[in-house]
């Protein structure tokens, strides 16, 4: 089943839009335009009908969230009320372990049973120090829970969109893009005249896509390609 980014001419490279259920990875370094492209997502699917949420790893406020986004066209208060519910994951719950975090997930985002759910940013799972038996949370134990909270989404039948800080030139050598089954890098090249941003989709698994590097501006409309 395939669902739309709602991002203009996004689709088209996607060959129809994102396979759902799915995970899809949101990558590139800070202020890239990663949260204004899964925002502008989730405010567009909204206005649709499909239920939404938006999670923040970041203790961050609904205020603070929206703040920013409100200068966008896409952006529509009245979804917050109807289709599009924001959480916030605070280190508090983080430093309690990934039982917390499953917990957190499980009786806040998931019993409301959104259709498109967006984690911003997933590099915060790497803080994790401890698990639900309060025992140390080693490193080598990231994939298999990431695996296991992956898998969760895909069993509700949810397009999970999660950003990543992942510079252009560390994108093949990172652990996080061989997890996901999509991979959308957003970066800056330097042009003849002046840096321009770009989106490249590095996979797409179990279908084609456009290959190549897409330029893109951020505009009162948000993302547009």
């Amino acid at each position: 089943m395939r669902t739309p980014s709602h991002i203009t001419k996004f689709d088209d490279h996607l060959h129809g839009g994102f396979i759902k259920p799915s995970a899809v990875l949101i990558a590139g370094s800070c202020g890239s335009g990663k949260t204004n492209l899964c925002m502008q997502s989730l405010f567009n699917a909204a206005k649709q009908g499909e239920r939404c949420a938006y999670v923040s790893m970041l203790s961050e406020s609904q205020d603070k969230v929206t703040r920013s986004l409100s200068a966008f066209s896409f952006y529509d208060k009245e979804q917050i009320k109807n289709n599009l519910n924001i959480y916030s994951i605070s280190s508090d719950v983080v430093a309690k372990g990934d039982f917390a975090i499953f917990e957190y997930l499980n009786e806040n985002v998931l019993k409301k049973k959104p259709s498109r759910v967006v984690i911003d940013t997933i590099n915060i799972l790497e803080d994790i120090e401890s698990t639900f038996d309060e025992r140390p949370f080693y490193k080598c134990e990231l994939r298999s829970f990431i695996q296991n909270l992956l898998q969760e989404f895909d069993e509700n039948d949810i397009l999970l969109m999660a950003t990543c800080e992942i510079p252009a030139t560390d994108i093949h050598s990172s652990l996080w893009p061989y997890m996901f089954d999509t991979v959308v890098l957003l970066g800056t090249e330097n042009g003849e005249q002046r840096p321009y941003r770009y989106m490249e989709i590095i996979k797409e698994r179990g279908s084609d896509f456009t290959m190549g590097k897409h330029r893109f501006n951020i505009t009162d409309d948000g993302i547009v390609l």
